[in-house]
């Protein structure tokens, strides 16, 4: 079986000040992979690097990674200061998942051009492999530039694992050739592997093996016997975070009883997903409970 990670993807007046060190707990307790988080500026769901980190003194085997962090709408010095401290304090389990963002709002709250926002990232994600193993980094770069400059703490981990999503052309280009992983957006799960021979031919033809690069996918679940019900709790979901709905949820998405969702999931493993990352649309505690005692045992 693949590997499973569950998402905390709720906003923050949905949850209760206790909500992620539980999250973060069960997620150990019930044996999954990996515990993952989403990033926005302008909306109010939590911060992902301070999710992790409650996540990182609550846990002590589960990966902790960001499904994706908006990374250029922060100066990658401080960036790469922040993630190799998690690196550290979690003792080497930080994956970080890169993406450049689709709204605007987000980078105009902090003010930050929207405007070539992919070259900006790419530089961006240089510049932070080279601060986390170099001393007296030198940059000039197009959007940044630091002279002479060391930083600590150095990461555990020997790269940081470095992945990126996204479905237009260029994106599946960066991922081929540079990331050391891809997720998959879950409207695309269905049809991956036609998407992951693009990311495939591009690792070949930037000189790299497609088998080093982590296959991923992110997804939604709303666990309900009244799959109708749970539809439209994930369609309730997409409405608030996108604005609207993307793509067909009852084909893309987890929704339904316990059973039918634990097939679901196999079917998505299936089409070649090394990890599945699932995001709980539903802020209801249970919802964590109904997938460890009795989806998550359907898998094994």
């Amino acid at each position: 079986m693949g590997k499973i990670g569950l998402a905390v993807v709720s906003p923050a007046p949905l949850i209760t000040p206790g909500y992620i060190v539980n999250f973060a707990k069960k997620c150990e307790a019930m044996g999954v992979d990996s515990m993952w988080t989403i990033d926005r500026i302008a909306y109010d769901n939590l911060e992902p690097l301070t999710v992790l980190a409650a996540a990182a003194g609550a846990t002590q085997r589960i990966r902790l990674g960001t499904s994706v962090l908006l990374g250029n709408l922060r100066h990658p010095t401080h960036l790469a200061k922040i993630v190799a401290t998690l690196d550290l304090i979690s003792n080497g389990r930080i994956t970080l998942g890169l993406g450049f963002g689709s709204r605007e709002s987000d980078y105009k709250a902090v003010e930050i051009p929207f405007d070539k926002r992919g070259s900006r990232a790419v530089e961006q994600v240089n510049l932070l492999k080279r601060l986390w193993t170099e001393e007296n980094v030198t940059h000039i770069g197009k959007f940044f530039n630091v002279e002479n400059l060391t930083i600590g703490p150095q990461p555990i981990q020997k790269p940081i694992p470095i992945w990126t999503g996204g479905s237009a052309e260029v994106a599946l280009k960066r991922a081929g050739t540079w990331a050391d992983g891809y997720i998959c957006g879950s409207s695309a799960i269905p049809e991956f592997p036609q998407t992951w021979e693009k990311v495939a031919g591009y690792a070949r033809a930037a000189g790299r093996n497609p088998d080093d690069i982590e296959k991923a996918g992110l997804t939604f679940m709303a666990v309900d016997e009244d799959h109708g019900r749970a539809v439209k709790t994930i369609e309730n979901y997409m409405t608030r975070y996108y604005g609207k709905v993307r793509g067909e949820v009852a084909s893309t998405s987890l929704v339904g009883s316990p059973s039918a969702i634990a097939e679901r999931i196999d079917s998505f493993l299936s089409r070649g997903l090394d990890t599945l990352i699932v995001g709980l649309a539903d802020p209801d505690p249970s919802q964590l409970d109904l997938f460890g005692d009795r989806i998550l045992p359907k898998l094994r």
